[in-house]
């Protein structure tokens, strides 16, 4: 949830309103001041009405301030750290639940700059048109994929995860290359599989797009297109980059689906919530 967070207000001091903006800047470089602020005090902080505040933080998916308390409470302890300390000189210390979330939310501003990037929309377009898209990962991002698999499949069909099985593989092979594109989103570990199945796809005519925080080890030839991040101090850091750019773009494919992608994100939306009952 503080990864979803940290997302919301990056979006909002980019897009939102000059009042939005200003509650997501100091939101985000506040954080480990939260759990002692309430809604009321944070208005009068930024001489805002409470009730601007109030629309904000519905806007992030929170009924009230204290929602985002307990958020931020629950993150701290499965952290196992200590909130901030008072210095004898009045000063606040950093903890080390403050500098992660530091980290977070650097890696969400580098995926969110790069959509600002050509690059960015042409990715975005050949994974809007490409006929099948087939994606595979390092088992760093295993689980990160997987969410990204689940998430496109209600933008569009015909989406395939290399992650899977060996069928999934055969199916590749058996597409067609001028209609098929293939993802390969790298995150850390053992490259050698992946730069195999990625050297064979390009000699077959597939087309590629590499998403990597890696790439000098990946080289500038690798692929068709690369969406390449700053290489971070840590591979938790690298991951959540990759989260990141994969959630920035189904929201960008999602922003630009056509009548039909939309219908049927509907659909998918109505099959969840009767599964669900």
């Amino acid at each position: 949830m503080v990864e979803k967070l940290l997302l919301n207000l990056t979006r909002a001091m980019k897009a939102g309103t000059p009042s939005e903006r200003k509650i997501a800047k100091y939101l985000i470089e506040h954080l480990d001041e939260l759990p002692f602020e309430t809604a009321q005090t944070l208005a009068v902080k930024l001489s805002l009405s409470p009730m601007t505040v109030g629309r904000f933080l519905r806007s992030l998916g929170y009924r009230q301030f204290s929602d985002i308390r307990a958020d931020l409470r629950h993150a701290e302890e499965a952290a196992g750290v200590e909130r901030p300390v008072m210095a004898e000189s009045g000063e606040r210390h950093s903890n080390p639940f403050s500098q992660l979330l530091s980290q977070q939310i650097q890696a969400i501003q580098t995926a969110f700059d790069m959509t600002n990037q050509p690059i960015w929309r042409l990715a975005m377009n050949e994974i809007s048109t490409a006929g099948d898209v087939f994606l595979a990962t390092s088992p760093e991002g295993l689980d990160a994929a997987r969410h990204f698999y689940g998430r496109l499949l209600e933008c569009r069909s015909h989406i395939h995860d290399l992650g899977s099985d060996s069928a999934a593989h055969v199916a590749l092979w058996d597409s067609d290359p001028a209609r098929t594109l293939l993802v390969i989103m790298d995150c850390g570990g053992n490259l050698s599989p992946l730069q195999r199945l990625l050297a064979m796809a390009r000699k077959s005519g597939y087309r590629t797009l590499l998403i990597t925080t890696r790439f000098y080890e990946w080289g500038p030839e690798s692929a068709d297109i690369c969406l390449a991040m700053p290489q971070a101090q840590n591979g938790g850091q690298s991951l959540l980059q990759l989260v990141s750019l994969l959630e920035f773009t189904l929201c960008a494919l999602s922003a630009g689906a056509d009548d039909s992608s939309k219908a049927r994100a509907k659909n998918v939306a109505a099959l969840k919530r009767s599964l669900r009952t």
